[in-house]
């Protein structure tokens, strides 16, 4: 918002903060608050590298640091210096931050999820009538229909969109019930017809792929570990605690 804006809309302190509270703003801006206590713990001048600015300019096809476009660009947003500087550095920092604090922990972390973060190719096929379930089970069994054309024409699930191809999807992603029979099969193993819930499930596993502790992986772990942190502290502040003190090593 422009301080031209700003200057021509003002509300008292108490009802602007009521207005944040109904918008539901409050959580969001404390979040926000926190990142942002982080990056001038990590970089305390506040100052982003060459290679940031250089990005940065390049983006808006800003000459330097004294465009006037540049300028006007600050302007539209009612920014200033400092904030630039936190808009560029937060993304950066926030990384340093997460791989400090989360990262010697991350192969013990991803030994402990990797059941659910394997991830799986199923096909699916549900209907609420046994008898039917088992006569489509039959003629799988013995080779008479594609499981695709079966589940296409009977399954009453969205899977008769894909012909009953599902995936790939994280283990820890699929329910339960459904996770735990797929681990009990082999690629290319259709399971009986069984009731869960309401309906009587066919089930193949087309394939099992293992999760591996690749970059996007790490990087998904870090964030998991990252998000869970940072909401237990904002809760805490909306509690009316006070979270304990931030800590990063810059030598580490």
């Amino acid at each position: 918002m422009s301080d031209v804006l700003l200057s021509h809309w003002s509300l008292p302190d108490p009802e602007l903060r009521s207005l944040i509270r109904r918008c539901e703003l409050v959580p969001a801006l404390l979040r926000r608050q926190v990142e942002e206590e982080i990056v001038a713990l990590v970089v305390p001048n506040l100052e982003p590298s060459e290679e940031l600015w250089t990005a940065f300019h390049k983006q808006h096809n800003f000459e330097n640091a004294n465009d006037a476009a540049l300028e006007e660009w600050l302007e539209q947003r009612g920014w200033d210096h400092r904030d630039l500087c936190l808009h560029l550095l937060r993304p950066t920092v926030l990384e340093r931050f997460k791989e400090q604090r989360y990262g010697p922990g991350v192969e013990e972390l991803f030994l402990a999820k990797k059941n659910e973060l394997d991830s799986v190719i199923y096909s699916l096929l549900r209907v609420k009538d046994t008898g039917l379930a088992r006569e489509l089970w039959i003629s799988l069994s013995e080779g008479e229909v594609a499981f695709a054309e079966l589940a296409a024409r009977y399954s009453d699930g969205p899977e008769a969109q894909t012909k009953g191809v599902i995936g790939p999807r994280p283990l820890g992603s699929i329910e339960p019930a459904i996770a735990e029979r797929l681990r009990s099969l082999r690629a290319g193993q259709l399971r009986p017809p069984e009731a869960l819930g309401e309906w009587h499930v066919l089930l193949r596993l087309e394939s099992l792929n293992p999760a591996r502790l690749d970059q996007p992986t790490r990087q998904k772990l870090l964030q998991e570990q990252f998000e869970l942190w940072i909401s237990q502290r904002v809760d805490a502040i909306l509690a009316g605690e006070v979270p304990d003190p931030l800590h990063f090593d810059p030598d580490a």
